[in-house]
């Protein structure tokens, strides 16, 4: 079934769609959170992720577009990703918790600002640059897996990766970001 479909169908609350969508897309979701995870998650926590990927696609089916479908997906796949990772390595005690000062604000949100810019400027860049972009720094792929993934020579995948990051930084200087970089 064609994303535009899928996602009309979700949007709808169509749960035959939500079956097609783990069809589709368990390889691929689970394959983002193993890239994440590099084994320190059992098949068994990748599995639950996974399905919690998929739950939160379906609570969220009316945010869901066409065009970024599968960005989104990974998104949600790599965010649960990371947060699973720091939950099991730093936890808090609550006295050790710091509230910040308006600068601590002001950094993060215009953190949250450049973030969302570059995920626009990324949006809006060719295919190929931007699933290269994706693959290298969203969800942590090495050189020789792009490479054999998008069917082209490590030292080819390493000049194209290095063109696409050129060229974002070049679209992100023209939008005034260029010390933020």
């Amino acid at each position: 079934m064609e994303d535009k479909k899928l996602v009309r169908q979700l949007r709808r609350k169509d749960e035959k769609a939500l079956v097609m969508l783990v069809e589709q897309y368990s390889s691929y979701v689970s394959t983002v959170i193993s890239n994440i995870v590099h084994g320190v998650l059992s098949e068994s926590d990748i599995e639950e992720m996974t399905a919690d990927v998929f739950i939160r696609m379906w609570n969220n089916s009316e945010k869901l577009r066409a065009e970024t479908f599968r960005s989104y997906m990974a998104a949600i796949a790599r965010n649960l990703s990371v947060d699973r990772l720091r939950k099991m390595h730093f936890t808090v005690e609550i006295d050790e918790i710091e509230l910040g000062d308006s600068s601590d604000i002001e950094s993060e949100t215009e953190r949250r600002m450049l973030a969302d810019e570059l995920n626009r400027t990324i949006g809006e860049m060719e295919p190929r640059n931007r699933e290269l972009l994706l693959r290298f720094y969203y969800y942590y792929q090495k050189i020789p897996q792009i490479a054999t993934e998008m069917r082209m020579s490590e030292s080819a995948c390493k000049t194209a990766l290095h063109r696409a990051r050129n060229k974002l930084k070049e679209m992100l200087e023209e939008r005034g970001y260029g010390n933020e970089i």
